[in-house]
């Protein structure tokens, strides 16, 4: 945007035999898609999953870590978040937004979420949430968290490529270890930038075929000391796609009896959820009978949420949308509230 300067000044330099100093231009922004929007209860959060997954009526059901050691302490670099184009990193944990900084510079590694590689060597991907632009020059290296900043560093992916501009690089990850990922990029109508993640990769060897199913996570249901399991039902998660012949007996499901008037659920692996709608019908009654008992839809994501039910005896169905673009499910549960 180009600023004037007014008729009167412009003429008091010219009478003093000046010219006006040149009047630096604005530098235009782009705001990257996706902006976050305030937490709300509202609908139902949206079904999110890989279009191109191959469905699998199963996932083998395999402990995986649920929590890594802290980074350690290093000083916050300059943020450029909201200033430069979002870029996301893809694998078997989901998707998620890389944080950005000035290029060059050391994340501010405190507040990087541990993502779970799952595998060694699992298929990760880098891409632009706005396929109208496109990286020009990249380079994605990766450095042991354990080494601090001086650390060793790997180059794993740089570019261009023969394809030149491209708006996703797909790449191989790292072995067992904690990690920290960095893109350095320059993009496309979008100033340069350092993007930075952090992966957390266990001991485990991708399958023989290359195919890495992820389990989805359990649901646990909660009242006071009592805790259940739910049982899984149909839904999408990460690489995989099952769903349930008809619904199981409710003599068969998972139970809680409790004289509490609501219970708590949670994921088995502690992550997040956005979105999650309960539902449910008498034991006694028709499923076409059914109560709605809350639903909520959390953008940053909540572990845990609270369910009440009125007194009675009820086939409870949650359906959850996970976070980090993982997918939804449903489970379900019998609760009887004395």
């Amino acid at each position: 945007m180009r600023r004037l300067i007014s008729f009167a000044l412009f003429v008091a330099l010219v009478g003093a035999g000046c010219s006006p100093a040149a009047v630096p231009t604005d530098v235009p922004r782009d705001d990257p898609p996706g902006t976050k929007t305030p937490s709300t209860i509202v609908t139902d959060a949206p079904a999110l999953h890989d279009p191109t997954a191959t469905p699998s009526a199963t996932a083998p059901v395999t402990a995986a870590p649920t929590s890594w050691p802290p980074l350690p302490s290093l000083t916050p670099a300059p943020s450029l978040d909201g200033e430069v184009a979002a870029v996301y990193l893809r694998g078997p944990f989901g998707s998620l937004d890389g944080q950005a900084s000035l290029p060059g510079a050391e994340p501010a590694t405190g507040g990087l979420r541990a993502l779970d590689q799952h595998a060694q060597g699992a298929n990760l991907g880098v891409g632009l949430r706005d396929v109208q632009l496109a990286f020009v020059e990249w380079t994605i290296s990766i450095s042991p968290v354990d080494d601090g900043a001086g650390g060793r560093t790997i180059v794993v992916s740089e570019g261009p490529g023969p394809e030149d501009r491209t708006d996703y690089i797909s790449l191989v990850g790292p072995d067992a270890g904690d990690w920290l990922l960095r893109l350095d990029a320059q993009i496309a109508d979008s100033p340069a930038a350092s993007y930075h993640w952090r992966l957390a990769v266990p001991d485990r060897d991708m399958p023989a075929n290359g195919e890495l199913e992820v389990p989805p996570p359990e649901l646990f249901v909660e009242a006071g000391r009592q805790r259940v399991s739910a049982e899984m039902g149909g839904g999408c998660y990460v690489y995989s796609c099952g769903d349930v012949g008809g619904l199981t007996p409710a003599r068969l499901l998972p139970r809680i009896m409790t004289q509490e008037r609501s219970v708590t659920v949670k994921l088995s692996d502690g992550s997040r959820f956005i979105g999650l709608r309960a539902s449910g019908w008498p034991i006694d009654g028709q499923t076409g009978d059914v109560r709605y008992f809350g639903r909520v839809k959390v953008h940053e994501g909540v572990h845990q949420q609270a369910v009440s039910l009125p007194r009675g005896d009820w086939y409870l169905k949650v359906e959850l949308t996970f976070d980090l673009e993982r997918g939804h499910g449903t489970y379900f549960v019998r609760v009887t509230v004395k």
